[in-house]
């Protein structure tokens, strides 16, 4: 009741009313009594009002704080589920990439070893084939010499067949100048008397595939066997050869896997040493040599990575130096050459770096300028030529062969003949092997020998030898390696 009392809206009029009626005694003058109390219990109050407030106020900031590290909080879990789930995904792309690196690996090795295969398979069948063609050669040679020899009771007939007979000569065999002293006379010399010595032929370098050769090999005329020769200096393929002399075979230019060449090298054909030679003036890949006399050589065309050349370098036999020879009037790039009499040399194809070349061009050696040669029948670039029948100055009647080479399409098995002393081209025997990039070397006043080339597939290490009697070819001795863009010369 009590409380009751206290906390009534009365009381609290009365203490109020007795708190004014206090005051306005106060301010009358009455004093107070001492000790009652009344104005500490109002400031008393007004301070806890300030630290209730105060109490609120912190509160209300606790509670929003405890609100924003909440908030924080589940932002930070939401960041951190955010960034798992893309850790996640990031490792299940690495574990996809390197699976699909795997895979494709495995891919890889697996197209590999079936590439491996299909090549492996490309070659047998290569090998299958050449045999075969081989095969059918020999066949046809057999019907032929059978068809032969059933004609052989037919004079006409056989007048055909059989052309008269033709000794093979190289262009170094060829008819001297008439002007010629006793002395050179009585030391006169010539590749045949050096193949007749020695029975042998040395074929140069060459390209297998992957490398330009170094070595060498030499054929034994009399077992047809080919053994390794000297090795070159440098690795030459498209190089030239021609013998000087009974001591000296001369190798030129040539294309070493980086760059034409401008060095030489001799060979010694009875120590079978080999020997660095003079530096012509121009690299030339691919060029001619023809030995002129017995004081000069001449190195004919060729290409010197550049372009093609129409230039040629005349060397000095006894000086053994190199100078500017004529200029041919077109750019002859693997072009073959040969003296075809005592005063002319016939340049045959090649190429002008536009197209392979069906023209030819004549070196009069009197006034050492070229003029327009007679025409072949087809283009021939990389063909190979030998000297047959060789006639005095005065009335030719040689014969010349220019065998296979390339038209700028497929290699050729095809051969032609120029009538020298008609000037013209006629349709010769075809070989049994398309052959570009071919060498052609004597064994006999009855046989050339045709070595190497590239058929359009493949380098060849198969040789072909011409029965001049019968202007018909016949397989020969295989080299022991492939060897396209060789060249070759009686050693």
């Amino acid at each position: 009741c009590v409380m009751k009392t206290l906390h009534s809206p009365d009381h609290l009029e009365k203490v109020d009313m007795s708190a004014g009626i206090g005051m306005m005694a106060g301010s009358n003058g009455t004093d107070l009594p001492k000790g009652n109390g009344r104005q500490p219990e109002v400031i008393d109050g007004m301070d806890d009002d300030t630290l209730s407030k105060a109490r609120k106020a912190a509160k209300t900031h606790l509670y929003a704080l405890r609100d924003h590290v909440e908030q924080a909080m589940e932002a930070f879990q939401r960041l951190e589920s955010v960034v798992f789930m893309a850790a996640e995904t990031v490792k299940a792309d690495r574990r996809a990439l390197i699976e699909d690196r795997i895979a494709a690996a495995s891919e890889r090795h697996k197209a590999e070893a079936e590439l491996a295969n299909k090549q492996d398979q490309l070659r047998r069948e290569q090998e299958e084939l050449r045999q075969a063609r081989e095969q059918l050669e020999q066949e046809r040679r057999q019907l032929k010499q059978q068809l032969r020899q059933t004609q052989v009771h037919t004079p006409a007939e056989s007048q055909t067949m059989t052309p008269p007979k033709a000794p093979v000569v190289s262009e170094d065999q060829a008819v001297m100048p008439s002007k010629v002293s006793p002395a050179s006379m009585a030391g006169s010399w010539s590749p045949a008397q050096v193949l007749a010595a020695s029975g042998r032929v040395i074929v140069f370098g060459g390209f297998d595939g992957t490398a330009d050769h170094r070595s060498t090999e030499i054929l034994d005329t009399a077992s047809m066997t080919f053994s390794m020769g000297p090795t070159m200096g440098v690795g030459r393929s498209g190089c030239a050869v021609a013998s000087l002399d009974e001591r000296r075979v001369l190798v030129a230019g040539g294309f070493d896997g980086s760059r034409s060449l401008d060095t030489t090298e001799l060979v010694d054909p009875v120590t079978l040493k080999v020997t660095a030679g003079p530096r012509m003036g121009t690299r030339r890949n691919a060029c001619a040599a023809v030995r002129l006399d017995a004081k000069s050589l001449l190195v004919i065309g060729g290409s010197d990575d550049a372009s093609e050349l129409d230039s040629t370098e005349v060397l000095d036999l006894e000086k053994m130096t190199f100078s500017s020879g004529p200029r041919m009037g077109t750019r002859r790039n693997a072009c073959a050459a040969s003296l075809i009499d005592s005063q002319r040399l016939l340049v045959i194809g090649g190429s002008d770096g536009g197209s392979d070349l069906d023209s030819t061009e004549l070196l009069d050696l009197g006034s050492m300028t070229f003029s327009a040669g007679p025409r072949m029948s087809t283009r021939r670039n990389f063909c190979a030529t030998a000297l047959l029948q060789p006639g005095p100055s005065v009335a030719p009647r040689g014969l010349l062969l220019v065998l296979g080479g390339s038209d700028g399409s497929s290699s050729l098995d095809s051969t032609e003949v120029l009538d020298v002393s008609k000037m013209t081209f006629q349709p010769g025997p075809n070989m049994g092997t398309w052959r570009s990039g071919c060498a052609a070397a004597t064994l006999s006043s009855d046989q050339l020998l045709v070595v190497g080339g590239f058929d359009g597939s493949n380098h060849l290490d198969s040789t072909e030898v011409l029965d001049v009697k019968h202007m018909s070819f016949t397989l020969g001795p295989r080299l022991s390696t492939w060897r396209s863009g060789c060249a070759s010369a009686p050693c």
